[in-house]
């Protein structure tokens, strides 16, 4: 497979908010020894996307190419790509980790030295034609076939799994030596039925949990909750009734998300948020003193999560058949941003 260095590509641009376009622009090369391009085929537009596209984040400049989920075709490798050949078929991780900093040895790949996010300041993304990934061994993953479900691996399936996780791991640390106390017990609040929030879901129906509630106000992704045998709550009915839960995973990101958190978590319960924050935490230290709340906030560390999220992933693909209800060509990426804003889809996709 021959790779034309010198041509050009369509790819989404950032120029401003909620002004995404797509235009003609170079394709990239090989720029370092660990680099390889990839020839996209699927690109997702993610929750957190949304957050360039209302404008939420500065940093991110005019002229930036969007997106990090996505999967391809290798067609070039740098010199010291030892993982993949041309022609592989691969998804990668959102980020981009060394493999060899502290925090890659020990599982904590998002707070890699040198990490950063695929179309953030800095490292173009992957809605685009070609996209060139950095440190290819440690952000690549091989995967058996080109179907658009992988797309999910990228960030929002491993993501959810992160989430369950930090409480399935507080399950055990609280137990103490002592058998932990068995998941289908566990009460669970859920803040967030988007995306992650139902791979999330979907991921804690696998491993046992029964008592989860669930809270949303987009009336489908209440009834999918549902569906998978969880109590739906429209958080427009309001919150009074929710009660306590021994863990709350929040999937929003929003101030008025984490105070609902806060309210409804039990004295020395833990509090698992996803959600990309923007504004400033409504509680305090010392609110969290006196009612001794564990906090677990921050990005999943996806590289070092992959292959055991990646094993429940394949054993689940089937439940995710109609997930990604919007597959669309890239000339028709603004039409997705805005109708995946208005929550009229589930999951945009642009296929190239």
């Amino acid at each position: 497979m021959s790779y034309q260095t010198d041509s050009s590509m369509k790819a989404v641009i950032y120029r401003g908010p909620y002004d995404f376009r797509v235009e003609t622009v170079p394709r990239p090369q090989i720029g370092g020894p660990t680099d390889v391009i990839l020839q996209v085929k699927h690109s997702g537009i993610c929750g957190t996307d949304l957050h360039t596209y209302r404008g939420n984040l500065k940093s991110v400049q005019p002229g930036q190419v969007l997106g990090h989920e996505f999967t391809g075709t290798v067609v070039a490798v740098g010199d010291r790509v030892l993982g993949f050949v041309p022609g592989d078929t691969v998804v990668s991780t959102f980020t981009i980790q060394c493999g060899e900093c502290w925090y890659c040895k020990n599982g904590k790949s998002g707070q890699c030295d040198i990490t950063n996010t695929f179309g953030k300041t800095g490292l173009p993304g992957g809605q685009a034609e070609y996209v060139r990934v950095p440190f290819a061994d440690n952000t690549l993953v091989k995967i058996p076939e080109m179907d658009v479900s992988y797309v999910m691996m990228a960030d929002i399936f491993t993501t959810g799994y992160y989430g369950v996780k930090k409480i399935v791991d507080q399950v055990q640390h609280v137990a103490k030596g002592h058998a932990p106390k068995p998941l289908d017990q566990i009460e669970v609040l859920q803040l967030g039925l988007g995306p992650v929030g139902e791979c999330a879901l979907q991921v804690m129906k696998y491993l046992g949990f029964k008592n989860v509630t669930c809270v949303d106000n987009v009336p489908d992704r209440l009834k999918k909750a549902e569906e998978l045998g969880f109590k739906p709550v429209n958080f427009d009915d309001g919150a009074d009734t929710l009660g306590e839960y021994d863990y709350v995973l929040e999937v929003v990101g929003s101030s008025s998300a984490l105070k609902t958190a806060f309210d409804h978590v039990r004295r020395d319960g833990l509090i698992s948020s996803l959600g990309m924050g923007h504004e400033p935490l409504p509680f305090t230290a010392m609110d969290c003193y006196l009612k001794n709340i564990n906090l677990s906030f921050g990005r999943c560390h996806a590289w070092s999560l992959f292959p055991e999220a990646l094993e429940i992933f394949q054993t689940l693909k089937g439940e995710f058949r109609d997930f990604v209800d919007t597959v669309i060509p890239v000339e028709k990426a603004a039409e997705g941003y805005r109708k995946f804003d208005a929550h009229e889809v589930n999951k945009v996709v642009i296929e190239f």
